[in-house]
């Protein structure tokens, strides 16, 4: 357990939209007091503030972007001159994107694997120590049901979310007897990320029901974290995905996949 007089924040990355931000605004409900990571902007600074004043835990925020080689070393940095400690990690930050695989740009795809890999394998690296000191701690890993599929016109994306649901299965075995939990959130549709191309060939009202807010996404992943529960998909589409991935035999899954995510 970490010391009494030692204030444990959750470190959320990706903070100031979609899904990153309804989990800061999830754990300052629980009276987690929270630290915001994301790209610079107004908006950053603004949910700051709001989350202080109406939960009325400490917060503050730091505006990065993670695509600098240097970002994961100023974080860690940040954390130590300001000295605070952390014992929940939430590693949300991420990019995807709708394109065949030969018109993407190497920077896209660059970008794509430093942020949804290297960082989130960085960041819990470097914070590893700081979680020892504060247990029982927490690792939240932000993945994907794209991650149990092999998802055509999202090949790289789709590739990135199933290291990340390997690594964090791997680890949580790996740290479990140190009470250090991980758990893999990995959300099917979202409301603010919805594909375009599966809207036109799905039922309008199955397509609604199978996209969840980013809110309630937010409070399943944190019970699910703190339940300490190794996977956790938030709404019928993202579990259907996962018992498919393992039931299906993988022709039929590939062609189903193919069929529905084809341009």
């Amino acid at each position: 357990m970490h010391p009494e007089n030692t204030l444990c924040h959750a470190l959320i990355t990706g903070a100031s939209a979609g899904i990153g931000k309804a989990l800061a605004q999830e754990c300052a409900s629980r009276g987690i007091p929270v630290l915001l990571v994301a790209l610079p902007s107004k908006e950053l600074e603004i949910l700051a503030t709001d989350i202080a004043e109406k939960y009325h835990v400490h917060t503050d925020y730091l505006g990065i972007d993670f695509l600098q080689s240097d970002s994961v070393d100023r974080v860690y940095h940040w954390l130590i001159d300001k000295q605070y400690a952390v014992n929940i990690l939430i590693n949300n930050i991420g990019l995807g994107g709708r394109r065949a695989f030969e018109h993407l740009q190497m920077t896209q795809i660059a970008d794509m694997i430093t942020l949804n890999i290297q960082v989130t394998t960085q960041l819990t690296r470097i914070l590893i120590n700081q979680l020892n000191r504060h247990r029982p701690a927490y690792i939240l890993n932000v993945g994907s049901a794209a991650g149990f599929l092999h998802v055509p016109y999202k090949v790289v994306y789709s590739a990135t979310k199933a290291y990340v649901y390997s690594f964090s299965r791997a680890l949580r075995t790996e740290l479990k007897s140190q009470d250090i939990h991980v758990s893999v959130l990995c959300p099917g549709g979202v409301v603010h990320k919805q594909d375009p191309i599966v809207h036109q060939k799905i039922n309008g009202w199955l397509f609604r029901s199978a996209h969840e807010q980013p809110e309630y996404v937010a409070k399943v992943a944190l019970d699910g974290l703190f339940q300490r529960r190794k996977t956790i998909t938030p709404g019928w589409m993202s579990t259907a995905y996962y018992w498919f991935s393992r039931l299906m035999p993988p022709s039929w899954l590939d062609h189903v996949v193919y069929r529905l995510f084809k341009e």
